[in-house]
């Protein structure tokens, strides 16, 4: 068996791409994730001569995907999103993943940054601004609810309750977009989100704006004010996106689709849309995508032990 493979993954370093490349996508379709992913993907087709397309597999927030890409042939032709939530954060969530994210991945490729989020709350919710929840929250304590789609929601959350010393209630998701449907329903009360998914629903008057997690006013809605003007100082949250294969993938295959994927990066027009989806491009190779996961989990461990937030 280790001969065949290895004969497999020599050949496919030789010809590599021959066939279409897959990218799993551990979260739902529509959310920030998936919306950029899916513009950087049409953009390697062009680059690689074979289709790259985006496979969806979201639940147990990010578990599902990540494992799945975990387990995938090392051979070139699977690759798997990673986060700072989705590997991180989970890593220090959960008592237990099917997965390591140093020893059962490869780094291969940086992808984007400065996923801030926003703060939002359903209209019927008597509060017009992050001080005003705050004291319906300490007036009537967990009994407000909180959606949360993936662990990177949770930890803003968490941070806000940590913070802000209030009791909210968490609803856990598949996805983002199925916590930001039910708040918009009025199941639940608040949600952490993406500020390019929320802002469309803030401009309608669908949703409120309690504040944005970045320190600085995000340039795309500067109407939009942070925690830390709101009372909070220095409440900062964002996320980062990275490209992961299979571990032993081999480096020379793991580098060419690295090289594509930077590449990419640079073209005007995927910088537009990346940045239409709150974020902005991040270019670097296996080496620097390792060495920024292994800061990350240390940056996700103090977070968590400083919220309290108890591993599920």
């Amino acid at each position: 068996m280790a001969f065949v493979c290895a004969t497999t993954c020599a050949r496919a370093q030789d010809v590599y791409p021959n066939k279409s490349i897959k990218i799993i996508s551990p979260l739902g379709v529509g959310g920030a994730t998936d919306v950029s992913a899916r513009a950087v993907a049409v953009k390697l087709s062009e680059r690689l001569g074979q289709t790259v397309f985006i496979e969806n597999r979201p639940g147990a927030e990010g578990v599902i995907g990540i494992d799945a890409g975990a387990k995938s042939a090392p051979d070139g032709y699977t690759f798997v999103l990673g986060s700072s939530t989705t590997l991180a954060a989970n890593f220090y969530l959960r008592k237990s993943l099917p997965f390591h994210p140093t020893k059962d991945l490869e780094p291969v490729a940086m992808l984007m940054k400065n996923f801030f989020n926003v703060i939002v709350i359903h209209p019927a919710i008597p509060a017009n601004n992050l001080k005003e929840l705050i004291k319906l929250a300490q007036a009537q304590p967990g009994k407000l609810n909180y959606g949360t789609g993936t662990s990177g929601s949770k930890i803003c959350v968490e941070m806000l309750k940590s913070m802000a010393n209030i009791d909210l209630q968490m609803v856990n998701y598949k996805s983002s977009t199925q916590a930001l449907n039910d708040l918009l329903g009025g199941q639940i009360q608040l949600v952490c989100e993406p500020i390019a998914i929320a802002f469309p629903h803030i401009q309608a008057g669908r949703l409120k704006a309690l504040g944005t997690t970045s320190l600085s006013r995000y340039q795309g809605a500067p109407a939009l004010t942070t925690l830390t003007e709101e009372g909070l100082p220095g409440f900062e949250y964002a996320a980062w996106l990275g490209v992961f294969s299979p571990a032993n993938t081999p480096l020379k295959i793991r580098q060419i689709f690295s090289n594509a994927v930077a590449e990419v990066l640079r073209d005007p027009e995927t910088i537009k849309k990346i940045q239409s989806a709150g974020a902005e491009p991040m270019i670097g190779g296996p080496t620097e995508l390792a060495a920024l996961l292994k800061s990350e989990l240390i940056k996700a461990e103090d977070i968590v032990k400083k919220s309290g937030i108890t591993p599920e």
